[in-house]
């Protein structure tokens, strides 16, 4: 009886995995346009390709959302229709550019587009890495195995798994051997510990713009059953955070456990380390690659620093026109005001060169803003 309900069991979950839909693949046109600034044709151009790549994943995604969120208080809910498709464009090449009368360049493309897992997808990673601007990457892991403990000590079994894992994908990796004896020693502990700030300066120190971060460490235990062989269980433990370097905002977290088999406890360890690694790797790039997917059909966050502010109320008249005189701002929140300098966290669609790029070329209710500073995540601005 048990065998039959089993066998029965079995012959349902076959019919319905095969009766999963295949992701959808679609080939598809799209036009899009970029404001030609200060006769800047190459940065218009990058814009009028993003535009045309967010539309072309509007038309095959567009219908397939939930209709509870199509509508709410009769509205159209922008931002949570994009956050829920799942649609990501999986290569496109440029058809034609037009200089437009109003100093505008028209971009049309045709792109292949694809609906579901990304994960899996090495062209499509590689296609949403590299309009992401191929961020390099930088692992610093505080490894703990058979009772040796440091960085320095020659322990970086989960660092090499971490690397070769991403790497596969396309991920590209600053070496942190050539940096780790440069860096100050309570800095690299306050970042171990949780302090983000610390983690953004010892990538930017490295020239990465994330930093894998986190610690390691093995056990050893030798149940009875296995002490004839001689055979011990090697477990690891790892936790890792994704921290840019210019906002040290987290963008990824892991925390994995492996056990190996072994009967010596440092080879043994090593190897439970590697496996929990490769574990940490595939969900960190899974993640790290859905945030920048997030960032180039939804919306990323960027922060803008404005120095030189004369008074609150200016302050305000800058927070509340800036949606009017910038494209794609969906949210704007002000974190901090003090000594003449703000602080503000920007929900957009564009890139934060093409923010930097129509701030510097517009004057905002009678601001003038001077950008001195630009990064992938971040701007700092003055007031003329």
């Amino acid at each position: 009886m048990k065998k039959t309900i089993l066998f029965n069991f079995l012959l349902l979950a076959g019919l319905l995995w095969a009766q999963q839909p295949a992701p959808q693949v679609r080939q598809v046109t799209a036009t899009g346009y970029g404001a030609i600034l200060a006769g800047d044709k190459v940065k218009a151009r990058e814009d009028a390709v993003n535009d045309a790549l967010r539309k072309a994943v509007e038309q095959v995604v567009g219908m397939v959302i939930d209709a509870n969120t199509v509508s709410e208080n009769y509205m159209v809910i922008e931002d949570k229709i994009y956050s829920r498709t799942s649609g990501y464009v999986q290569s496109y090449h440029v058809l034609s550019e037009n200089e437009q009368p109003d100093n505008s360049l028209e971009v049309t493309i045709q792109a292949v587009v694809k609906q579901g897992d990304l994960k899996s997808d090495l062209q499509g990673i590689l296609t949403v890495l590299k309009r992401e601007g191929m961020p390099r990457m930088m692992v610093l892991i505080r490894e703990e195995n058979a009772g040796s403990m440091g960085m320095a000590s020659g322990l970086n079994s989960a660092e090499n798994a971490i690397m070769n894992t991403m790497m596969q994908y396309g991920f590209p990796f600053v070496d942190a051997g050539t940096m780790k004896s440069n860096l100050n020693a309570a800095s690299v502990a306050a970042a171990m510990n949780g302090d983000t700030q610390a983690a953004a300066a010892i990538a930017r120190q490295s020239g990465a713009e994330v930093l894998l971060i986190g610690n390691a460490r093995s056990s050893v235990t030798q149940l009875p059953v296995m002490r004839s062989s001689g055979m011990k269980s090697c477990n690891a433990n790892l936790n890792i955070r994704a921290v840019r370097a210019d906002d040290a905002v987290i963008i990824a977290t892991t925390a994995q456990h492996a056990v190996v088999p072994h009967i010596d406890e440092f080879t043994g360890g090593a190897r439970a380390l590697a496996k929990a690694a490769e574990k940490a790797g595939e969900e960190l790039k899974a993640k790290i690659i859905e945030k920048y997917r997030g960032n180039q059909f939804s919306a990323r966050q960027i922060q803008l620093m404005v120095t030189n502010i004369t008074s609150f109320s200016q302050l305000n008249t800058l927070k509340n026109s800036l949606p009017y005189y910038i494209r794609g701002v969906k949210n704007i929140y002000q974190r901090n005001f003090g000594g003449g300098m703000a602080l503000f966290d920007i929900e957009i669609t564009q890139k934060a060169e093409s923010v930097a790029a129509e701030l510097d070329a517009k004057e905002i209710e009678g601001i003038n803003l001077e950008i001195i500073g630009v990064t992938q995540n971040k701007l700092t601005a003055k007031i003329r």
